[in-house]
């Protein structure tokens, strides 16, 4: 993948113009190509807010944020790309509407349609090598039963291993379907979490949390600290966006360790991620079969 250009002074200072720049380099960079025909020569018309690309073959016309997370948006870019680096920071949908400057409603949208690029990241991404497996639950309170409750949420987090040095993480919410009536998660919790998000020629590294010695302790610290962001930075979280507040911990995480660039990263997922909607997103939790024990 070619690197991306990056526009003359800091991304502050960025115009909208020099904005679509990057968001095209990011789009296309090989070059403008028609998302129907696949064409590699277009016209551009510059009558709108944001450029129409003009496929020279089929005539389509695409504008820079059709079929991206910021498809019909009416935000600029600018504040888009900022949104992007403070989801790095984990910045609240609070602290995000007051960086941006607009409503909290805007910022949350922002906020979600940005975590689900990187829930479709995340789902596609497998653990590999040596792994490390542990877990524990989210809203269990150490005064109460060891018996499973409707609130809780349970989590499984894998790790690939250099040695002792964790390399990358994966947090996955687990259903109470597959933990059964013990918050004590079991060895076939995990093995379920391997099969569906190891690769198959794994070394697994069987971990328990809560459990003392058996305890992976870096990587249960991992967890330990991402639950204790839920509760006194967010204030609690239900489960219906629990997995994508996971996946934003677990990319803040690797991002960190690989030294990637985290706007240039982010700014190439939202360019080839489709967006998700207000509606989608607010519509109650539906109730469908569970990949991890459906067969």
């Amino acid at each position: 993948m070619l690197p991306i250009v990056v526009p003359k002074g800091s991304w502050e200072t960025w115009t909208e113009e020099q904005c679509i720049e990057a968001l095209y380099q990011a789009r296309w960079p090989h070059g403008f190509r028609c998302p129907a025909c696949n064409y590699p020569h277009c016209s551009v018309s510059r009558t709108r807010k944001h450029p129409l690309y003009v496929c020279s073959s089929c005539r389509l016309q695409t504008s820079i944020t059709a079929g991206t997370v910021m498809h019909g948006t009416r935000t600029p870019l600018r504040l888009w790309f900022r949104a992007m680096l403070w989801i790095g920071e984990e910045a609240t949908s609070v602290e995000l509407s007051e960086v941006l400057g607009v409503t909290y409603k805007t910022a949350w949208l922002i906020g979600h349609k940005l975590r689900d690029a990187l829930t479709l990241v995340a789902e596609e991404s497998k653990l590999s090598g040596s792994v490390a497996v542990t877990g524990g639950v989210y809203g269990w309170r150490c005064f109460s039963s060891l018996v499973t409750e409707p609130t809780d949420q349970p989590i499984v987090i894998g790790a690939e291993l250099d040695g002792e040095e964790i390399q990358f993480v994966k947090m996955v919410q687990m259903d109470l379907s597959v933990v059964g009536k013990s918050r004590l998660l079991t060895r076939y919790v995990y093995d379920v979490f391997s099969e569906f998000h190891a690769e198959v020629d794994f070394k697994r590294v069987k971990t328990f949390a809560y459990r003392g010695m058996k305890s992976f302790k870096p990587l249960s610290a991992i967890l330990m600290k991402a639950m204790h962001w839920f509760d006194h930075t967010l204030q609690g979280l239900g489960p219906k966006h629990l997995q994508a507040y996971l996946n934003q911990q677990a990319f803040v995480y690797n991002i960190n360790r690989s030294g990637q660039g985290l706007l240039w990263y982010l700014m190439r997922l939202c360019g080839s991620t489709m967006t998700i909607t207000y509606r989608q997103l607010t519509r109650p939790r539906a109730r469908v079969p569970n990949r991890y024990w459906a067969a």
